[in-house]
């Protein structure tokens, strides 16, 4: 069964980390960052299945001078060089349809704030949920363009990475308004694939309380916490998290009994209708084979009755002449 899953971060210096070792452990890749002078190696991480670019610039992108250039482009210590998306791909779907759909929404995050995305698609890990595709995508919280000598460049802030005071000020709405235009994009997004795909499933991208389901939410685990769960290990989070499931899970298999039951009650109705359409129609068909019957009857009778008049008339006649 599909799940909604479409969450957003920040990569922020003050955090102690960089938008270059970020994407190197993501893209499973060996990237330096000029500005730490570290070098980052995760070519030996398993899992990353597709990395891609997606910008509107009519240019090749090299992956470490876009994510050098998003440090470079920053000189706050606190800056906020990179923000990231993470999403869960329906397992539903096959590898490229998977990757057609993170694209197509790297590809509108682009178009809307006019930024450049990196996406990382990651198989499920080992001993992990054997369904849990998912994409990373680290976008620049600068807008991209190139110079004229055809150079990329970052310029200004992105709509998204604006304070809420400055946008109140340019007459936006606030962060979070953005964030959750966003994840009902995805949704929109994800259920045409598996529309597509013939599937009719859907995700949600509301909360369980405003979908008012009477389904109750985890808690976020976070990277500790599922590390902890991948070595066998169970926490007061991990724990809680499992009862959910399970007691969710038997709700929506209790709901989709119900569903299923009054579905067949509406198709047993449809069923008996059509039934009694048919005795009715048959009913007709015999009413009139009848009544054809009858006229048929009726005008052999009739034809009868004037051959013999005929008969009798012709018999009077001989009779006369005879005489």
């Amino acid at each position: 069964m599909a799940i909604y899953h479409c969450s957003t971060k920040t990569v922020n210096r003050s955090s102690g980390r960089t938008a270059v070792a970020s994407m190197a452990y993501r893209a499973g890749e060996k990237l330096k960052d000029e500005r730490t002078g570290l070098t980052h190696d995760f070519t030996k991480k398993d899992g990353v299945v597709h990395t891609e670019i997606i910008s509107n610039l009519d240019i090749q992108i090299d992956r470490s001078e876009l994510w050098n250039l998003a440090e470079k482009s920053e000189n706050r210590k606190d800056a906020r060089t990179a923000r990231e998306w993470v999403i869960a791909l329906p397992d539903e779907l096959d590898a490229d349809q998977r990757k057609d759909l993170a694209k197509d929404f790297a590809r509108s995050l682009v178009n809307h704030y006019s930024v450049i995305a990196d996406i990382a698609i990651h198989e499920p890990s080992k001993g992990g949920n054997d369904k849990n595709h998912h994409a990373h995508i680290m976008l620049t919280t600068r807008k991209a363009e190139l110079d004229p000598d055809n150079q990329l460049i970052l310029t200004t802030k992105a709509d998204i990475e604006l304070s809420n005071t400055k946008r109140k000020s340019l007459d936006m709405g606030t962060t979070q308004e953005d964030i959750k235009y966003i994840r009902e994009s995805w949704a929109n997004l994800a259920n045409r694939a598996l529309e597509r795909a013939g599937y009719r499933e859907k995700i949600d991208h509301r909360s369980y309380a405003d979908q008012n389901n009477g389904l109750q939410a985890t808690i976020h685990e976070g990277t500790t916490v599922t590390q902890l769960r991948r070595q066998g290990i169970d926490t007061q989070i991990s724990r809680f998290n499992d009862h959910v499931k399970q007691q969710n899970t038997q709700q929506l298999q209790q709901q989709k009994q119900q569903t299923e039951s009054v579905l067949q009650r509406g198709l047993n109705r449809v069923d008996q209708g059509f039934e009694q359409w048919q005795k009715n129609q048959e009913a007709k068909r015999l009413e009139l084979e009848r009544q054809a019957e009858r006229q048929r009857q009726q005008d052999l009778d009739k034809q009868r009755a004037e051959q013999a008049n005929r008969k009798a008339s012709r018999d009077l006649d001989n009779d006369g002449w005879s005489r």
